[in-house]
């Protein structure tokens, strides 16, 4: 039985021309993920920074007086009930109905509401609210935007503090 050994051909000694790119694919491989990195990073830092207020400490170290402050809000048994209405190029009246326990109104407040857009941090305002029935107060506000909003009564009547939070959608 004979055996033949065959010699590769000339043509087959050393690397394929195919070869030489494969250390090109590790560095392009790693361009790629370089730049998606830097990319993120850079959406990252230019993006909302995540901060829900700007003095976090101090509230943190006034969470007790909070805590008796909602609890005394609840004791009062205030509500409020707050629309948006008449909403025309971006404008609109914002009313707020302020009752006591009894359900009677409640007069002479000094009421102002925080309209707040949890995307853009940057359309936050204050609209004072002025009295113009007993315990009815509106303001004229503009929404930069549509959508969801999140509006914030704040009122000091009586000698006592009162807020609470409601969601409205403002559509055109």
């Amino acid at each position: 039985m004979a055996t033949h050994m065959t010699s590769p051909s000339s043509d087959q000694n050393g690397p394929r021309k195919s070869d030489r790119w494969i250390p090109w694919y590790f560095v392009g491989g790693f361009a790629i993920m370089l730049i998606a990195n830097i990319s993120l990073i850079t959406f990252s830092m230019t993006s909302w920074n995540g901060l829900v207020t700007k003095h976090a400490f101090e509230e943190g170290n006034n969470y007790n007086a909070a805590i008796s402050g909602a609890a005394r809000q609840a004791e009062l048994g205030w509500r409020s009930k707050i629309s948006v209405s008449g909403v025309i190029n971006q404008n609109g009246t914002i009313t707020v109905l302020f009752r006591d326990k009894d359900s009677q109104p409640i007069t002479g407040a000094k009421m102002s509401v925080v309209m707040i857009r949890s995307d853009r941090d940057d359309l936050d305002m204050t609209v004072p609210m002025a009295e113009i029935a007993p315990g009815e107060y509106r303001a004229s506000a503009s929404f930069p935007v549509y959508g969801r909003w999140q509006l914030r009564t704040i009122a000091h009547a009586m000698g006592d503090d009162y807020q609470t939070v409601e969601n409205v959608v403002v559509d055109p």
